[in-house]
Order: C-alpha cells, then sequence, then structure tokens
C-alpha cells in the first residue's frame, strides 16, 4: 500500500514538471514575426497566424483574439476555451464570421475572418493561456480593394502635342499604372501621384502626352498586383477632316491677326468683369431661370435646354442598409419619413445611428447624374449628395471638407448651403420638387426649384473617391414636419428606356464618339484649335440622344 502511493505521489510530480516545462518554453512575443502584416481581399477571407511558437501537440487552455477599437479597450473578435468556440463578450460585427484553426503538427492557432470588410483593417492581438501561463503576440491586417474604373480627359494642348491624364480612385495597396499607345506598346508617364483619402485608400493620376498626329486607341490600366486585377479604360484620337490645315498653320492663321485684338479686349474684359462681378450672380441665376423656363410644359420632368439633364437622369433608390433605425421606407424604396421609435435593424457599420439620414443605393465614379426629391409640407429637410467614406456613427458635422455637399430648409423660407461656414438665403418660392444635378469630372454639384423652375445653388469641388445621393427628412418639429421625402418616380419612369443592360457596362468608355468643337474647349491660348481633331468616348447607352446634340455651354 506505502509504495503504491509513493508511486502515485512521483507521476503527480512528474506531470507538473512536464506543464511547467512546456510552459516554460512558450516565448513572450514572438522574436522575428512581432507586428507582422497579413493582406487579404475585400469580401474575402483573411488568415491571422498568431505569432506565438507554441509545442507540437500543446492543446491551448484558451485562445483569445482581441483588437482596440479605442486606445485601453481592447474588444474581442473570437474565444477558444477548453476545446469549444464560444460567441461570449464577442463583438457583434464579427458574429458568425471567425473560426480558429489549429495545427497540432506544430501547435499554431490561426484567426480565420469571412467575409472581409474595409473595416476590418487593423492591429489584431492573440492570447494563448497553457497551464497557469499566458502570452501573447500581434499582427495586422491589411485589406486588397480593386479601385474604380480609371477615367481620362485632356488636360491642355501645346505645339502638336495632347496631355492626357487618367484617374482612379478607392485602391489599397498603392496601384501600378501603365499607359500603352494605339499599337499596344508600354511608353513611359510623365509623371505620376498617389495620394491617401479620408478612409485611407489610394487615389491615383497619371500623365502622359502624344501627338495630334496619333490615330486609334490610347488606354490606361491601373493594377492591384496584390489581387492581380487591373482596370483599363481608352481614349480614340480621330483622323483629321480632309483638307484641314496642320496645327502650325492654324496657329499662324489665328494667332497673329488677333493678338492685337486680345490684348485690347483683354485689358476692356478685367475692367468689365471688376465692374459686374456683383451683377454675374444675378445674372447666372437669371439665365437659370430661363433655361428651366418650359420644364413642366413640354418635357415633364427633362429641362429642354439643358439635354445633358435627360441623358444623365438615374432611378435613384434608397439603401436600407444605411437607414438610422427611426426611419420608415416604402416598399418601392423612393420614400421615407420619420417613425416615432427605433426599427429592430442589424447595427452594421454602414448605418447612421445619430442623425436620421439614408444614403441612396447609387454610386458614382464618373459622368453626369440629375434625379429629382419632392419635399412638399415640409418645414426642415436636407438633401444632396456626400462621399461613400462619410463617417455615420455619432454626431457628424455636415461640410465639403467632410464629404458632404446638401443644401437644408432649417424652417419655413429659411434655407442654408452646407459650406463652411454655411451659407444662408431666402427663396421666393418655396420649392415642393428639388432637383440635384451632379457632373463628376467637372467637380459641379447644383440644386434647382423644379417646382419654380429657377437654380438655387452650385457646390464646386474637385472628388474622389464614389459619391452618394444622401436624404435627412429631419425631427418632427412640433408635428409640422411629418411628411415623408419622395423621390420623384416621374423622372424615373422617363429615364428608364436609356438605362444600359448589364452586359453592355464592361466596355471601358463604350463605342460612340463625340467630337470637340473648337468653341467648346478653355479659351486659354488660340492654338487650341487642333483640339477639334479629338475624339472622346462616350457611354454606348447614350447614342440615340447625341444623334444631333450640341453641347451647351455655361
Amino acid at each position: 500500500l506505502v509504495p503504491m502511493k509513493m508511486a502515485s505521489s512521483s507521476g503527480s510530480w512528474l506531470s507538473g514538471c512536464l506543464v511547467t516545462l512546456i510552459s516554460l518554453q512558450l516565448p513572450s512575443q514572438a522574436s522575428g514575426d512581432a507586428g507582422q502584416s497579413r493582406l487579404a481581399p475585400l469580401g474575402g477571407t483573411a488568415e491571422l497566424l498568431c505569432p506565438l511558437v507554441l509545442w507540437p501537440a500543446t492543446v491551448p487552455v484558451e485562445v483569445r483574439w482581441l483588437r482596440s477599437s479605442a486606445p485601453g479597450h481592447p474588444q474581442r473578435v473570437h474565444l477558444f476555451r477548453e476545446g469549444k468556440d464560444l460567441e461570449e463578450g464577442v463583438m457583434p460585427e464579427y458574429k458568425g464570421r471567425t473560426a480558429l484553426l489549429r495545427d497540432a503538427r506544430d501547435g499554431s492557432v490561426t484567426l480565420e475572418i469571412r467575409d472581409v470588410r474595409l473595416e476590418d483593417r487593423g492591429q489584431y492581438k492573440c492570447q494563448v493561456q497553457i497551464g497557469n501561463l499566458s502570452r501573447e503576440g500581434v499582427v495586422t491586417l491589411q485589406v486588397a480593394v480593386l479601385g474604380s474604373e480609371p477615367y481620362i480627359h485632356v488636360q491642355s494642348y501645346d505645339a502638336g502635342w495632347i496631355q492626357l491624364v487618367c484617374k482612379s480612385a478607392g485602391w489599397f495597396p498603392k496601384p501600378w499604372a501603365q499607359w500603352r499607345d494605339p499599337q499596344g506598346k508600354v511608353f513611359p508617364s510623365l509623371w505620376e501621384t498617389h495620394s491617401l483619402d479620408e478612409a485611407g485608400l489610394f487615389r491615383t493620376a497619371v500623365s502622359n502626352r502624344v501627338r495630334d498626329s496619333t490615330l486609334g486607341n490610347v488606354s490606361c490600366t491601373i493594377q492591384n498586383v496584390a489581387l492581380g486585377q487591373e482596370r483599363t479604360t481608352a481614349m480614340v484620337i480621330a483622323a483629321p477632316s480632309p483638307g484641314s490645315f496642320s496645327s502650325s498653320e492654324v496657329a499662324l492663321a489665328v494667332i497673329l491677326p488677333l493678338l492685337g485684338i486680345l490684348i485690347v479686349l483683354g485689358v476692356y474684359f478685367i475692367w468689365k468683369q471688376r465692374r459686374s462681378r456683383g451683377n454675374d450672380v444675378r445674372g447666372k441665376g437669371a439665365q437659370a431661370e430661363n433655361l428651366l423656363s418650359d420644364h413642366a410644359k413640354e418635357k415633364g420632368n427633362c429641362f429642354p435646354n439643358l439635354p445633358f439633364l435627360c441623358l444623365s437622369a438615374v432611378a435613384v433608390t434608397l439603401d436600407p442598409d444605411t437607414a438610422h433605425p427611426k426611419l420608415i421606407l416604402s416598399g418601392d424604396r423612393r420614400c421615407v419619413k420619420l417613425g416615432d421609435t427605433r426599427q429592430p435593424v442589424l447595427d452594421n457599420p454602414q448605418r447612421f445611428d445619430f442623425v436620421v439620414s439614408i444614403l441612396g443605393s447609387e454610386h458614382f465614379t464618373a459622368g453626369c447624374h440629375y434625379w429629382e426629391v419632392s419635399v412638399a409640407d415640409k418645414s426642415k429637410w436636407a438633401l444632396g449628395v456626400c462621399s461613400e467614406s462619410v463617417n455615420r456613427k455619432g454626431k457628424v458635422t455636415a461640410s465639403p471638407a467632410n464629404g458632404h455637399w446638401l443644401l437644408r430648409q432649417n424652417r419655413q423660407g429659411e434655407y442654408e448651403a452646407l459650406t463652411s461656414p454655411p451659407t444662408s438665403f431666402r427663396l421666393k418660392e418655396p420649392p415642393r420638387c428639388v432637383g440635384v444635378f451632379l457632373d463628376y469630372e467637372a467637380g459641379v454639384i447644383s440644386f434647382y426649384n423644379v417646382t419654380g423652375r429657377s437654380h438655387i445653388f452650385t457646390f464646386t469641388h474637385s472628388f474622389f473617391g464614389p459619391l452618394r445621393p444622401f436624404f435627412e427628412p429631419c425631427l418632427h418639429d412640433g408635428g409640422k414636419n411629418i411628411a415623408p421625402l419622395v423621390i420623384c418616380s416621374e423622372l424615373q419612369k422617363l429615364e428608364e428606356p436609356t438605362v444600359p443592360k448589364p452586359e453592355e457596362r464592361g466596355r471601358a468608355n463604350g463605342d460612340v464618339a463625340l467630337v470637340v468643337a473648337p468653341s467648346l474647349l478653355p479659351a486659354q491660348a488660340p492654338e487650341l484649335g487642333p483640339l477639334r481633331d479629338v475624339v472622346l468616348a462616350w457611354p454606348s447607352d447614350v447614342t440615340p440622344a447625341l444623334q444631333g446634340l450640341s453641347v451647351p455651354s455655361f
């Protein structure tokens, strides 16, 4: 009996020594891999290997994966305890998206994150407990994103050379850009710039120049090397018309006779501009009213003197994933009003949780777009356009610097353009329907009183990254502001025949060519005349509307 007790005591002592020995072999952090980084595609699966060296066949008592939403306040991403995955205390946005992978051969533990989001970027900490000892390591997750379709525009023309600029936004990591001539050969860029937007994504601009005698497609390709994917767009440069003059002949014929006249006219126009600057604003407003004057009679929701509004009309709908919990949407997602109680909806990162706002489902990265919203019987509202990356949690200060270009009614007859600081004004006739026009490349967002047939306000800005329609029905204002915001359906029905089929969206810039007239080019120098030979590519879905269309000038 005595020898058996001694043997049992000896076995317990040996087991304790073995556990202690294994625990002591665990380093406090991985010496060579501390702070290592992992890259995962947006919407794909990320695998974060805990940078700790563990013994083979070791089963941890507990493994925790944490990330810090605020300094000193880590939150739990995944919990593994006693051989089971648990959801105890796990952040809601990670529930159902994570799993712990263990390799029995080397004892390593890996966190798997499915359906990777942009918000998943950042540092993750793994804490491994074996016996009574705990060790931890750190790994960083980066998300690879494929950016927007690039677009090419003509920046300048000089002595027979056309300078082109290709732009795109929303890339990570930093993309790689390349130009190709009509024969498909790579030719070097003049310059290339990369900058980060508010969301930490790269926006890229790359420039090159070609001779005005170049014929065919000049293409720009931007590639995400990490994903092995790229986006390409092209511009067509057409042959000059038969009998046309060379660039040097045009320059001599135009510059020499007009040089003296231009000097005199330049002095006169500077004096006149300073004198009439105050009247210019009122003149533009009157011009806008004239352009919209026959709106209701002839074209319904299509402006007869602004045909580009017809071409750019889009069927805007509301995105329920972004709606504040108190907002109530109609079944067709074109009407929104403020309810009395919060709806039982998922608190996702895209949803506004303080301001009673909602975004449109559409994302705009190029081109012209127009839609109309009914504000009838409302005493307060806010409409416009915002950046996809705007903050949606907590109190938001709306301004162009924060990615908002909004028009707001404060109370009866009082309106504000949310510039910085806001621009306040009154309108002769309160609008019952507001039109919103966006020209992405020109950097213009304009608001119109559709019912009053007049221009209200215009923002100008250089846009990078996707833009989305913005709607805020505002609070009830003592029962005076219970009417909904309604996206006008008549305009949407009007523009439906021009919506391209899904299979037609694949081409970079379509197959319709529009010759740029010299009168539409910037009046920088008389030698800009030869640019009439440059043909810009337009989407094929606007072919019927472009037949015989003369582009308006402002």
